[in-house]
C-alpha cells in the first residue's frame, strides 16, 4: 500500500475489500479443506491492512480536526466490543441450533450436498454471516450516506475548514 497507495476512492477501497472479504467468508467453508482455509485467511489477511488503511484515510480527511480524537476513540470502542458480543450471542446460537440441526436425525440431509456433523454446522454459520454481510455491505454502497461521504471525500474540504 506505501507503494501503490489506496486509489483515487479509498470509500471505494474500503466497500471493495469488505465485498472481497465477505465472499469469501462464503466460500472457504463451502467444502472441509484445510487448503481452502488458509487461502482464505491469506488473501483475508492481505486485505485487512487496505481496509484499516482506507477508513483511517477517509475519517482523516472528513472528520473536522477538533472532534477526529472522538471519533477514532468511538470507532474503536466499537470494533473491540463488536467481538466478546458476538461471541456470547453466536456461541450459543451455534452450538445449541446450528450444530445440533447439523447433527441429528435426518435434518442434516435437508443440505444433503453440504454434507453433516459439527464442523458442517460451524460453516453454516461462516456462510450465514457472510451473506449477510454481503447484503448489508452492499445495501451500505447504495445508501445515501455512501453517496455524500463519497461527495465530501471527492470534494477534498480540508478538515479543519469542514468543521
Amino acid at each position: 500500500m506505501a507503494r501503490r497507495g489506496l486509489g483515487p476512492s479509498p470509500l471505494r477501497t474500503l466497500f471493495l475489500g469488505n465485498l472481497i472479504a465477505w465472499s469469501i467468508t462464503i466460500l472457504f467453508p463451502l467444502r472441509s479443506s484445510i487448503v481452502l482455509l488458509v487461502i482464505g485467511f491469506f488473501i483475508y489477511m492481505c486485505l485487512v491492512p487496505a481496509i484499516q488503511a482506507a477508513e483511517q484515510t477517509i475519517i482523516q480527511n472528513v472528520v473536522p480536526y477538533d472532534v477526529q480524537g472522538r471519533v477514532f476513540g468511538f470507532a474503536a470502542m466499537l470494533e473491540r466490543s463488536a467481538a466478546p458480543i458476538t461471541a456470547f450471542l453466536i456461541g450459543p446460537i451455534a452450538e445449541l441450533w446450528v450444530i445440533f440441526f447439523m447433527t441429528t436425525g435426518s435434518r442434516p440431509t435437508l443440505i444433503g450436498w453440504f454434507g453433516s456433523g459439527p464442523d458442517r454446522g460451524m460453516a453454516l454459520i461462516f456462510i450465514a454471516a457472510g451473506v449477510i454481510g454481503l447484503g448489508v455491505t452492499t445495501a451500505a454502497m447504495r445508501s445515501r450516506s455512501y453517496r455524500m461521504l463519497s461527495d465530501r471525500y471527492a470534494q477534498k474540504i480540508p478538515a479543519a475548514a469542514a468543521g
